[in-house]
């Protein structure tokens, strides 16, 4: 990570952190005059929210206010928790799709309440009671992500318009993960599909937090679309060395175990290149290999085999730096240009999208 980005990080981070948690411990307030259950629930989306992670969506956020000129930095910080709770809200969801048992270094939040009620030797069916109290917590933080956005310091007007983009954001990543779902059932998948699911899954609240930033800071039809294009290629990138990093990374650096996406089916860049490329036999051994929940690390190893020796890990890699490069080039297209800060800031964030291995 260079150093300006670093820096960024090490400033905002701690200022989002604290906004987060003040937000919080007032919703926390109001949910304790209703019942001590509901104390306790939103105490554990509390703990869940907090366990960690960088901000990044939301120091984007405030950096995109700030490199059009917005100067109300702390109402942009108090605005920003918007898409961190509307983040989480989705992760809350898709630990419960992809039946995950850990999140963050602590249990899932629907697994949390599963044993929970396993433990007090609740009446009816512990497994049922889990998914229900997260798929209501994951409706919560979206909620409370809208009502964070609409409460905040700035023009009813610019609100109006940073809320549009909100729920757009949400519609967008549902409509991903939907294609997400789909694509493993699909004969062939073409990489066209693949860009199109990121656009939506991993793209849109990274692109509508930055838009949500510059929306609130007066930004220009110009820079909304210059922004709108960066964010859009380089989280892109950012998504293909993702699932570069979860068949090649190191188990202990990715906190998950190698191979996941090969265990779940998933569609993944590497995957559909080395489909493509492969020979018979090859590309038949790997979609016997696609979706086998008990993948030994034999066998993710012969996975790894197959992608790199069919050039797609080359390949793979190669299109996240041009996308990234495009990312780049398209930030600079902005009229009138961002603030310097922010322009490095955006352009080291792209950069550490592709180079990270973790």
């Amino acid at each position: 990570m260079k150093a300006l980005l670093k820096e960024t990080i090490a400033l905002y981070s701690p200022k989002v952190e604290e906004a987060l948690e003040r937000f919080l411990r007032k919703e926390l307030a109001q949910a304790r005059e209703l019942s001590r259950f509901h104390e306790e629930y939103y105490a554990n989306l509390k703990e869940y929210l907090l366990r960690g992670g960088k901000r990044l969506r939301p120091i984007a956020l405030v950096m995109a206010y700030r490199g059009v000129g917005g100067s109300d930095e702390q109402a942009s910080i108090d605005a920003s928790i918007c898409v961190e709770l509307l983040h989480n809200s989705s992760l809350i969801h898709d630990d419960i799709i992809d039946r995950d048992e850990l999140r963050r270094g602590g249990p899932t939040f629907h697994a949390k309440y599963r044993d929970w009620h396993r433990a007090v030797k609740a009446s009816g069916d512990s497994e049922h009671f889990g998914l229900s109290l997260g798929i209501l917590g994951g409706d919560i933080l979206f909620n409370l992500g809208f009502k964070a956005l609409a409460y905040a310091r700035f023009d009813e007007k610019l609100l109006v318009k940073a809320l549009k983009l909100y729920v757009e954001a949400y519609q967008q990543l549902i409509d991903g993960v939907l294609l997400d779902t789909y694509l493993p059932l699909s004969e062939q998948v073409e990489e066209k599909e693949y860009l199109e699911m990121v656009r939506l899954k991993t793209a849109a609240l990274f692109e509508k937090a930055i838009l949500i930033g510059a929306t609130l800071g007066g930004a220009t039809d110009s820079q909304l679309k210059a922004l709108s294009s960066y964010a859009v290629l380089s989280a892109q990138g950012f998504q293909i060395q993702d699932d570069i990093i979860g068949l090649f990374g190191e188990e202990e650096e990715i906190g998950k175990p190698v191979g996941s996406d090969i265990r779940e089916g998933k569609m993944t860049l590497l995957v559909i290149k080395a489909l493509e490329l492969a020979d018979e036999t090859n590309r038949n051994r790997l979609r016997k290999l696609l979706g086998k929940a008990d993948l030994t690390r034999e066998e993710v190893e012969e996975a790894r085999n197959i992608v790199e020796s069919t050039g797609a890990l080359s390949y793979a890699r190669q299109l996240a730096q041009d996308l990234v490069k495009l990312a780049k080039e398209k930030l600079r297209e902005a009229e009138p240009s961002l603030t310097k800060h922010s322009m490095a800031f955006f352009e080291e964030l792209a950069d550490f999208f592709i180079e990270r291995t973790f």
